[in-house]
């Protein structure tokens, strides 16, 4: 795995030495901090999660999951996404109904795709100084939030996140399949640049120690597919992450009609909503190649680090000098960004 070096291991509860190093080189570097504090002690954590018209069972559960929690002081915006009112109210009474978590409903009464807007009302109506996210349609366990928190005080860093399980399951939420793709050996910035490895809800921030970069420009509402992702990338940039062992949530998948992004896979004729589907897509691809693009022209002499493979492909007999510098410009660049790391 790119970024991954000889000795780096996860964060283990009580150890704080043991967060990963990664390629994290573009901003200040976090630094360990394993005294907590009083107050830190009571900071309040955050959760937004996102929910839209139609997912009765999936809400109660994901709402559920949360009432779980370990962790307080433990408060829940949940931000709806629609103009069905009796759904509003149902979604009310859920948190209502949630044990020692405090919870409120923000609406954005549209029946548009405004998922990256939905989670930035979120942001600014939650008061915590920890910040997670949650969908309706996902759930997490009871420790995920205290474990996070954790390892955020005592390591010092500005956000942390937890290994997830994929669930499949069928129209009748009955569990279909489980696996784990989501693992990786070690957090990397050039990974994460190639593919998002992190759910949405897998993941805390300390709003304290974010970058003013990242703090006044969370979610970019332009997007209405992988906004979570140029997140990520933009907050990976800045920050190197604290990781945990631990498989703390759960992202679910259906094979029922209800779940949209099924359409971008079945080989059968395709409707309007379909190419919508692929359009949107396309589109939040255009944007995140040019959020990259803005972060990359800072550093333009790393630029073949982050665009090319981690292996290069095999070379011809008469290639071999070619090849051969090339690897050596590699370790150059990788030598350079590792004693960022040491000195930002």
């Amino acid at each position: 795995m790119s970024g991954h070096r000889p000795g780096n291991r996860r964060w283990r509860s009580g150890d704080a030495a043991a967060v990963r190093s990664s390629d994290c080189w573009g901003g200040r570097a976090d630094m360990t901090n394993t005294q907590e504090t009083d107050q830190d002690a009571q900071a309040v954590a955050s959760l937004v999660v996102r929910a839209i018209s139609g997912r009765h069972r999936e809400i109660a559960r994901a709402l559920e999951s949360v009432g779980r929690s370990t962790y307080r002081p433990l408060e829940v915006v949940v931000v709806y996404q629609g103009t069905d009112e009796d759904y509003l109210q149902y979604l009310r009474g859920l948190l209502a109904s949630l044990p020692a978590v405090e919870g409120r409903v923000e609406h954005n009464p549209t029946d548009n795709d405004e998922r990256a807007r939905n989670l930035n009302l979120g942001i600014a109506a939650a008061r915590g100084r920890y910040v997670g996210f949650l969908d309706d349609d996902d759930a997490l366990e009871p420790e995920h939030v205290a474990s996070l928190v954790a390892a955020l005080r005592q390591t010092g860093r500005t956000w942390a996140y937890g290994q997830t399980v994929l669930k499949k399951e069928d129209q009748h939420f009955e569990l279909i399949q489980e696996t784990k793709p989501f693992v990786r050996k070690s957090f990397s910035l050039r990974a994460l640049w190639a593919e998002n490895f992190i759910p949405i809800h897998s993941f805390l921030v300390d709003r304290e120690r974010l970058h003013p970069e990242v703090r006044e420009r969370m979610f970019n509402e332009e997007l209405t597919r992988s906004e979570d992702w140029d997140f990520l990338i933009r907050l990976g940039f800045h920050h190197e992450p604290a990781v945990i062992d631990a498989f703390t949530c759960s992202y679910f998948v259906s094979t029922a009609p209800r779940n949209s992004n099924l359409s971008l896979t079945r080989p059968k004729v395709q409707s309007e909503q379909d190419l919508a589907n692929k359009r949107m897509w396309e589109r939040s691809k255009e944007i995140v190649e040019a959020s990259k693009e803005e972060l990359l022209g800072r550093f333009y002499w790393a630029r073949e680090y982050f665009l090319t493979a981690a292996t290069p492909a095999p070379s011809a007999p008469d290639e071999k000098p070619i090849a051969t510098n090339v690897r050596l410009y590699r370790r150059v660049v990788l030598g350079i960004i590792r004693r960022l790391e040491r000195t930002v």
